[in-house]
């Protein structure tokens, strides 16, 4: 949309959109609307982004943890066999 109010003259009408009415509006005030409209897409993108590699840290250290708790579990049931077959012998 950017490139195209940039591409057209000063003396293009552009209409905008309110609900079911079409409303002319100028074109410095197109130009100003899609500008802010990237501004607020990209900060959205960046704050999800933001969001996505935070859960990402988060379950990474989940995921060590689990593993650390498997591997003391592993270990204490080999310990715990150890020591039911020297009771046994």
């Amino acid at each position: 949309e950017l490139e195209i109010c940039e591409k057209e003259s000063s003396d293009a009408t552009i209409y905008k959109q309110v609900g079911p009415v079409l409303l002319k509006n100028d074109l410095s005030d197109a130009t100003d609307t899609i500008e802010k409209r990237l501004e607020f897409i990209s900060g959205e993108i960046k704050k999800t982004e933001g969001l996505i590699s935070k859960k990402e840290g988060r379950y990474e250290e989940l995921g060590k943890a689990i593993q650390e708790m498997q591997n003391a579990m592993q270990k204490a049931a080999v310990e715990a066999a150890k020591a039911a077959a020297q009771q046994a012998a």
